[in-house]
């Protein structure tokens, strides 16, 4: 990802004000479904309610994830870490309002190692929609890091895109042709428009592509199963499948 033009300090500065507005758009283009996997992944974490958890939110965006978390387990510290400056810049207000201990890192994960900057061990790492942006080549290292920052009995969960296996993809597609879709181009652009706006420069732009070598739409519920389990992970399960995407979760033994 491209340098922003402004740093850290000016684009906090320029959301402030718009930032209830931000996060009605980010919802908007998040799609209904996301407040059932936020809450299905809080809900289903084996730790104390009461107790004083650590969870990192990876590759946090918004921070979305963290907050869900947060709601369950309201003794719960929240580190947040993302490669892009104007998301993690929503993440921050937006936990410091609803005052979440935790610390907040941006970092491309493309490139950097997890234990280089961040301090585990975490209860819980969690993470939605951000892994299939990485090289396929990358994310077997960055789950073994992701399970080396977890204490021992740490969950890893996750919700990403899916597809089913090679012998009933054909027919997936076609029932989830029929079915109503998760996101809208529109909502997508009304969001980064008004960031676009409020920022004063084209953050698009900056954002860049996936790489050529990243997890494709075939990639299927079983390969997500098959990656954890390569990076020493156990008792991973399927929580929830639909049309568009899987969420899975895993304990460190």
């Amino acid at each position: 990802m491209k340098s922003a033009p402004i740093d850290q300090t000016e684009i906090e500065k320029r959301i402030r004000g718009h930032l209830d507005e931000l996060l009605a758009l980010w919802w908007a283009e998040q799609g209904q479904a996301k407040n059932r996997d936020l809450d299905l992944i809080a809900h289903v974490l084996p730790c104390g309610r009461d107790r004083p958890i650590r969870v990192l939110d990876l590759c946090c965006g918004p921070g979305d994830v963290g907050r869900a978390i947060r709601r369950v387990f309201p003794k719960a510290e929240v580190d947040g870490i993302d490669r892009d400056p104007f998301l993690v810049s929503i993440c921050a207000l937006a936990n410091r309002r609803e005052r979440i201990a935790g610390q907040i890192t941006i970092c491309d994960l493309q490139e950097s190692n997890l234990k280089a900057v961040l301090t585990g061990p975490y209860d819980v790492v969690a993470i939605a929609n951000a892994l299939h942006w990485f090289a396929v080549k990358r994310i077997g290292s960055l789950l073994a890091e992701v399970r080396a920052l977890l204490r021992d009995g740490g969950v890893f969960v996750f919700a990403e895109p899916a597809s089913a296996g090679a012998a009933f993809g054909a027919g997936f597609r076609e029932w989830k042709e029929e079915q109503p879709a998760r996101y809208s181009q529109a909502n997508w652009l009304r969001f980064w428009n008004t960031a676009n706006a409020i920022l004063g420069y084209d953050h698009i732009a900056l954002l860049g592509s996936r790489d050529d070598d990243h997890i494709d739409e075939d990639f299927s519920a079983t390969d997500w199963l098959r990656l954890v389990e390569k990076a020493g992970f156990r008792s991973a399960e399927v929580l929830l499948r639909d049309a568009d995407e899987v969420i899975v979760a895993a304990v460190k033994t």
